[in-house]
């Protein structure tokens, strides 16, 4: 009896804990645990309900699914609940689950159809005689949110059912996912860093919390998309299998994924693998696949439980979020003596690679995280490349929080804070060795002056020999005197001499990218470069002059003027120039070009050309490429997934292309 009662006493604890997270997840969107972790404890309730052997509420996590409904909005009821999925982490699980529909329907060799599982949200949406109605939020799978407005934004989403056949039925509904994608996530974060905004933490919550705003405006400006997957009240009668359902959501005007078909676990297993090859490499996140039974009259015959079908199952992939503890916060200055925490922690496994360092970006996020040594952190990697830290949990509120330094923890120059900004910086310039080297590595780095050879090791090196002191040594070093260094032999010096002389003709934009002139990316050194055509101009123009140019405004101006009134790096330009370097300026286009004046806004990912390739050649014939749509913009040239972008140039009433014109105009 005892023993009866500390296991109830257990299941009660993990069933408040569970329904904690569901809140924090689906209606704060503010999780404070890996979906890992999350899965993790919900198996291990399932296993202690089914040890304690009672009947099983009907509110356990086990059994319900999502949340209550936030207060803030309307409450919409579904005409069908929206069901969840029941998870598989190891291939034993799958071929399990192929037994038991071969078992559940007499089926040898089942087809089911396998979709990736999309990382986002959730939601309804009830069209009325072909007219969207209602769009609701997933909420508790019985009642949502009524999020209609916001849904309207959402390019992916038809307003009218487009269909020749009108026979659809009066009232369906359509289940889908919303999701925002790689590159809409990290523009929106930098637009947050830019306005002193916290990051978002993954693309998942910035969907959400983008689709849950009390503005419908500001949800257009996220570049939110859709894709449709299911069906519920009403589209039974649109198909009779899931492959033929999704042929006709796409005929209705909806955005569907790419789907495969297997019939047996070693198909399902490796299209699993072949997913997971590509996951990095898709433009939105994925966090494993889903086998759902094709045809409709096999998925009816196994039926469903509480919370989920018996029909399909969600297969994840492997963590991308995890736990693990810091062992001290250090200070890392950059090229521009931004002096960054970073925590370093028990190396840990994330998304197949070891992680020992994670940034924390500024003491603001470094302070709102509440990290610190001894903290246990959720740890991911930012677009599978960059560790960062995503928040500390189970904070202990007696630990005290690191404070910034005074002193640089390299050169132990003063160290300040300009005002208005969150950044510490060394006072140092290029008498700090770790600003010299991290400016090194950024002037010689591809997309700069790509110098292929001289690596951080080698600049580190040469850094602490004393043998480079600004970025004008490069081209006066010489190279020879290395014969004898480690890892330094004939060829690798003879290479590297090479890539050294490649250089000298870099085209002027990435002359100007690689001096690392604050607030200078890319696109803007793209601009400057086209705007004055040599360097010289570039050099004596006022604020007035600069801010002339299209996305240049008063502190990027002012910047600029700054670096170039700065004697020493007019000193460094005037050895650069005296040692040979002569940065290339592309040609005028011509006139005659159909896009020559025109100011060009380019959107969306394109299949045959990358975005930078294309805008450099479209500067080459005369247009004005910039980043933003205003009424001054002439054209939007727009390929897949287009976003709040051409939401916008529609709006305005601007002409818009798509790929195959830009091509045109490119070959013209």
């Amino acid at each position: 009896m005892n023993n009866d009662n500390t296991l109830k006493q257990r299941i009660d604890a993990m069933r408040t804990e569970l329904k904690e997270h569901n809140y924090r997840y689906y209606t704060l969107d503010m999780p404070v645990i890996p979906d890992v972790e999350y899965d993790q404890l919900l198996r291990q309730l399932e296993t202690l309900e089914a040890e304690l052997g009672e009947p099983v509420p009907a509110d356990s996590p086990t059994q319900s699914i999502g949340a209550i409904p936030s207060q803030t909005f309307v409450t919409r009821e579904h005409g069908e609940p929206l069901l969840s999925l029941a998870n598989a982490f190891e291939p034993e699980e799958i071929v399990a689950f192929v037994r038991k529909i071969r078992e559940g329907t007499g089926e040898e060799k089942p087809d089911f159809i396998i979709e990736p599982k999309i990382d986002g949200l959730a939601v309804n949406l009830r069209y009325e005689s072909g007219q969207l109605s209602i769009a609701a939020t997933r909420g508790n799978g019985k009642v949502g949110e009524d999020v209609t407005d916001n849904i309207r934004t959402i390019t992916d989403i038809p307003w009218h059912l487009n269909c020749a056949d009108t026979k659809f039925p009066e009232v369906l509904e359509v289940r889908g996912e919303v999701y925002m994608s790689k590159a809409t996530f990290t523009e929106l974060n930098m637009r947050q860093d830019t306005e002193g905004l916290p990051a978002f933490a993954n693309p998942r919550n910035a969907a959400a919390g983008s689709l849950r705003q009390l503005d419908a405006k500001v949800t257009a400006k996220r570049g939110l998309n859709f894709f449709a997957y299911g069906v519920g009240l009403g589209g039974r009668e649109l198909a009779t299998s899931q492959s033929a359902l999704l042929a006709r959501l796409h005929d209705f005007g909806f955005a569907v994924q790419d789907t495969s078909i297997a019939n047996d676990e070693k198909g399902l297993l490796g299209r699993y693998q072949w997913l997971q090859e590509r996951r990095a490499d898709m433009p939105y996140e994925i966090d494993g696949v889903v086998y759902k039974l094709d045809g409709f009259a096999l998925q009816h015959r196994m039926g469903a439980v509480a919370r989920s079908p018996r029909w399909a199952i969600a297969h994840k992939f492997p963590a991308e979020e995890v736990i693990t503890s810091v062992n001290q916060i250090i200070w890392q200055v950059g090229r521009t003596g931004v002096i960054t925490p970073v925590a370093e922690m028990q190396p840990v496994a994330v998304g197949g690679v070891i992680v020992s360092r994670a940034t924390l970006h500024n003491i603001d996020e470094l302070q709102r995280k509440q990290v610190y040594a001894g903290a246990r952190v959720i740890v991911r990697r930012a677009g599978d490349v960059i560790p960062e830290v995503v928040r500390a949990v189970d904070v202990d509120e007696k630990e005290k929080l690191p404070s910034p330094p005074k002193n640089c923890p390299v050169c132990s120059a003063s160290v300040f804070r300009a005002e208005g900004e969150v950044a510490l910086r060394c006072s140092g310039g290029l008498s700090c060795p770790a600003q010299l080297k991290e400016r090194l590595s950024h002037f010689v780095s591809r997309g700069a002056m790509d110098i292929e050879g001289m690596g951080d090791k080698l600049i580190a090196k040469l850094v602490d020999e004393a043998l480079l002191t600004d970025i004008a040594d490069l081209y006066e070093f010489d190279y020879t005197s290395l014969h004898g260094w480690p890892g330094m032999g004939n060829k690798k010096i003879a290479n590297l001499q090479k890539a050294l002389e490649q250089s000298y003709r870099r085209p002027l934009a990435r002359f100007l990218h690689a001096l690392g002139i604050r607030h200078v990316g890319t696109a803007t050194a793209t601009g400057l470069a086209s705007y004055f055509g040599e360097l010289d101009g570039l050099m004596q123009a006022n604020v007035e002059a600069l801010v002339n140019i299209p996305d240049v405004g008063p502190e990027v101006a002012a910047s600029i003027c700054s670096f170039f009134a700065e004697p020493h790096n007019r000193d460094v330009i005037a050895r650069l120039l005296a040692a040979g370097v002569q940065p290339s300026v592309p040609p005028s286009g011509s006139g005659n070009h159909p896009l020559a004046g025109k100011t060009v806004v380019l959107t969306g990912s394109f299949k045959s050309i990358q975005r930078r390739a294309a805008q450099e050649q479209l500067r080459a014939l005369g247009a004005k490429p910039t980043g933003s749509v205003s009424k001054s913009t002439d054209l939007v040239i727009a390929g897949e997934k287009a976003g709040s972008k051409l939401t916008k140039a529609r709006e305005l009433g601007i002409e818009v292309a798509n790929e195959q014109q830009l091509l045109a105009w490119l070959k013209a």
